[in-house]
């Protein structure tokens, strides 16, 4: 009874616009040149993660050059990622205004219609984006994210895919490409696309714990747990990817390696019912019928609609001769949506 957590996309990482090209800055010292002085150092902030000094230094900037496209723009992704997103509406207007054709303008005002949930104004600016540069990557990107949340995954996975010709080394797009085909079955090509992203971006932990769920769900424990390990390795406080190489543990009978990693996992997480309930699976496979009850306890009073809970505490019931409790549990399972509770029932619970 486990829940296979996705990390779907990871925006941060896969639409942020990339950062203006410097401006060259010429030698006469006008307001003109002030105001690229200014701009090339608020690129410099924005690399550095300062948003609050990057805006100062593009508005500067803007003040002294009224006509300064590209530090509106750029001022639009430093009020975006400062999460003012009606400032940054404002500044990519702004930039429109001055060039209707700035892609990164609007593509900028494509992704925070994306974050404020207005989807038709996202899909519109995508889609004239698409008309001016039917080479901007991005805008496939975002529509493949879209799609994606439709549930969609055909045509997420096609949206992917032009991005990935645009963008050989994409790891975002490979990832998030492999998140689709997970979601189709295709576990084989999600492991291939897993890996491709890998190859481009090492750092991405969260795809090497989607390609060990991918592993794991194709009979690979032992790569799933290698892959698992990388994750943990980049990122030591990740209780997804301890508590899916417990289960990857566990589906090889290593009980205590499993019982190991759902407790490191609730370390970070402290609520974390997930974990909870793989604890209780631990424990039915240990014969320690009293604790697995435990802890499925503790994944209930933390989530009451845990039906998995309710389903291993009811096969832990059964094995202590509480068969009542057990069929009660197993009820309760199948009404939130668990059939192993029918089938547990079935002939005892009549």
């Amino acid at each position: 009874m486990i829940k296979t957590v996705f990390a779907i996309f990871f925006l941060c990482l896969s639409i942020l616009i990339n950062a203006q090209d410097t401006v060259k800055v010429k030698t006469v010292n006008t307001p003109v040149r002030e105001a690229e002085i200014l701009y090339n150092q608020g690129l410099d902030f924005i690399e550095k993660k300062d948003f609050t000094s990057a805006i100062e230094n593009f508005s500067r900037a803007i003040s002294l050059n009224p006509n300064f496209e590209k530090a509106y723009c750029s001022r639009g992704f430093a009020q975006f990622d400062s999460k003012k997103y009606q400032e940054s509406l404002n500044d990519y207007n702004q930039a429109i205004l001055l060039n209707p054709l700035y892609s990164d303008a609007l593509f900028g005002k494509a992704q925070t219609f994306y974050f404020l949930k207005n989807r038709d104004s996202c899909l519109s600016y995508l889609n004239r984006i698409t008309l001016i540069d039917e080479g901007y990557y991005k805008a496939f990107y975002l529509s493949g994210l879209l799609k994606f949340e439709d549930q969609l995954y055909k045509e997420a996975i096609a949206d992917y895919g032009s991005a990935i010709a645009l963008k050989t080394d994409f790891a975002a797009a490979y990832n998030d490409r492999a998140s689709a085909k997970k979601m189709l079955g295709d576990f084989v090509g999600a492991i291939s696309d897993y890996e491709k992203a890998i190859l481009n971006d090492p750092k991405l932990f969260f795809s090497y714990n989607n390609l060990g769920s991918c592993k794991r769900n194709n009979g690979d424990h032992k790569g799933a747990i290698e892959a698992y390990s990388k994750a943990i390795a980049l990122k030591s406080d990740y209780y997804v990817a301890l508590n899916n190489r417990g289960t990857a543990k566990l589906n090889l009978n290593d009980i205590t390696g499993a019982i190991s990693d759902f407790d490191e996992a609730l370390k970070y997480k402290a609520d974390y019912d997930l974990a909870m309930n793989n604890m209780a699976s631990a424990y039915i496979k240990k014969k320690d019928y009293k604790t697995a009850v435990e802890w499925a306890n503790k994944a209930i009073q933390t989530n009451s609609k845990s039906g998995a809970a309710f389903i291993n505490r009811g096969i832990a019931k059964q094995l202590l001769k509480d068969e009542e409790g057990a069929c009660n549990d197993w009820k309760t399972g199948s009404q939130l949506g668990f059939s192993e509770g029918k089938s547990y029932s079935s002939g005892l619970c009549d």
